[in-house]
């Protein structure tokens, strides 16, 4: 019988003792994920990663963000270098802020709106930030941006949150009203506040969406798009425009007469209750549609001599994620999500309308039903992706009509689905609210997986919680994701005086 041989012990290399030239080309082929445990290495691996480590920086974790805008606000002789210009994309996102579970402490954030604003000035190789977060700096920031001091910059993402927009829009009435606006070449713009923003803000947004209106591919002003009327009625088109979260009864303004290059429509949560009309000949292309079910018709109407290609559908603005809100969901009636044979069926059934096939939905739901989804089976047959906040908690024997076993059986009228996500985010943001029961029983889950597995053989993603989730390899299905208690944020001391 042959033998393997067995591995050469590996020599006990000292690898900052390789030319730095080759530690480079190591570092490049780095994951990215290991960019931290390789920058604490050594000093050497440290100079020689740490522009790659703050090249991209994505949080949403409170104590992660304070320790960020602390690095960035340093000065530079104590650190050897100014952090702040190596950021070329900047993502911070406090994404449990709209159910009121944000970890953040006021005085907190204003410690950190006071560092991002100073530090975001030096960020001269920053090309998109996304700045979501309850700061009271946040018009300071954009001010910065919209500047032209950033030459590269061609993505802005801001959101100014209540209740520090009072006191920011009070502060901007004393400024200089003269604000410049120089920034060319933007791709992506989401300008995101509430109540009326001052007239010196209101003419720098105007002249910012008039100066890149030929180059803005993905724009969104979830509120109060009315101020901006005269960009609306002045601007002839956004011709490289494949994006758009509006309300809908700006698409007959002039400047969006032509609106064949957009792809995704989003209508903003606040018109909520609010019955939509789409002109007919707008969005001929669209192929993705975030909406509530009563206004999903709007889109696909039965009569008519074109037939957008709507494959695409997110009811309710729902979102999985692995936080402590778990996501996010809107809902048109006050605690409570949509019933499947009164909401969801009607909704979806005007996909029939589609001239594409469904391929990608997402829906907030009161309970599960195998056989109100079993009803809807002709237009789910290319489904690729579905994502279900759930707002009851589902039954978990084998036995019960409606548990997580039973849909077993609809898989089969999805033989392309490779994600199924089930969200607990509608209970994990009630009151004394928390995950699904069965939430932590990987036990239970794996059974479920086994019964799914004869039914599918295409699934690759699937979670029953928003507390981890499943992923299929070679060898099975393995959890990852798993949230984990977070850290308190670690004080430096600046924020013991703030109130």
């Amino acid at each position: 019988m042959a033998r393997t041989a067995a591995p050469l012990p590996l020599p006990n290399v000292d690898v900052t003792a390789l030319p730095i030239e080759l530690l480079r080309l190591i570092c490049s082929a780095a994951d990215r994920r290991d960019f931290y445990s390789i920058a604490l290495s050594s000093r050497t691996l440290n100079d020689i990663i740490t522009p790659a480590l703050y090249s991209f920086v994505n949080l949403d974790c409170p104590y992660t963000i304070y320790a960020f805008a602390r690095t960035v606000a340093s000065p530079t002789i104590a650190m050897n270098r100014d952090i702040a210009s190596l950021v070329e994309h900047l993502s911070i996102r406090d994404p449990d802020a709209w159910a009121g579970m944000s970890a953040f402490q006021t005085k907190h954030l204003s410690v950190v709106g006071r560092r991002l604003a100073d530090a975001v000035p030096r960020m001269r190789r920053l090309r998109s930030i996304t700045c979501q977060i309850g700061i009271s700096h946040t018009l300071q920031i954009f001010t910065t941006l919209v500047s032209g001091s950033l030459r590269h910059l061609r993505e802005i993402d801001i959101k100014l949150y209540y209740p520090f927009l009072s006191r920011a829009m009070r502060q901007a009435d004393s400024e200089d009203p003269s604000l410049a606006v120089a920034v060319r070449g933007l791709k992506t713009l989401r300008l995101d506040w509430s109540g009326t923003p001052p007239a010196s803000y209101v003419s720098c947004m105007c002249s910012l969406l008039i100066d890149n209106h030929r180059t803005l591919q993905s724009l969104a002003i979830p509120h109060h798009a009315g101020v901006l009327k005269s960009v609306w009625r002045s601007v002839p088109s956004f011709p490289a425009l494949e994006e758009l979260e509006i309300s809908p009864d700006v698409l007959s303004e002039p400047a969006f007469q032509d609106t064949s290059t957009i792809r995704r429509f989003s209508v903003p949560e606040w018109n909520t209750f609010d019955d939509i009309e789409i002109p007919a000949p707008a969005l001929p292309n669209l192929q993705d549609v975030t909406c509530f079910s009563r206004q999903l018709e709007a889109f696909l109407p039965e009569h008519t001599g074109h037939r957008r290609p709507i494959s695409t559908v997110t009811l309710n603005h729902v979102t999985y994620e692995r936080t402590r809100s778990g996501g996010h969901y809107a809902v048109e009636r006050r605690h409570l999500a949509h019933m499947w044979d009164s909401d969801i069926g009607p909704a979806v059934r005007a996909l029939r309308f589609s001239g594409a096939s469904l391929r990608r939905l997402g829906i907030a739901v009161v309970e599960l039903s195998v056989e109100a989804l079993s009803d809807l089976a002709p237009l789910l047959k290319e489904l690729e992706y579905l994502l279900i906040v759930l707002q009851d908690k589902p039954l978990g024997e084998e036995n019960d009509d409606e548990s997580l076993f039973s849909w077993a059986q609809v898989l089969s009228y999805m033989p392309r689905l490779h994600t199924f996500l089930l969200s607990d985010c509608a209970l994990k943001t009630i009151s004394d609210g928390g995950p699904f029961e069965f939430a932590h029983d990987e036990v239970c889950q794996r059974r479920v997986l086994a019964v799914y597995d004869q039914h599918s053989s295409s699934l690759r993603r699937v979670a029953f919680t928003t507390e981890f989730e499943w992923e299929k390899k070679e060898d099975g299905w393995h959890p990852w994701g798993h949230i984990v208690a977070e850290r308190e944020i670690d004080s430096d001391g600046e924020d013991e005086d703030e109130q």
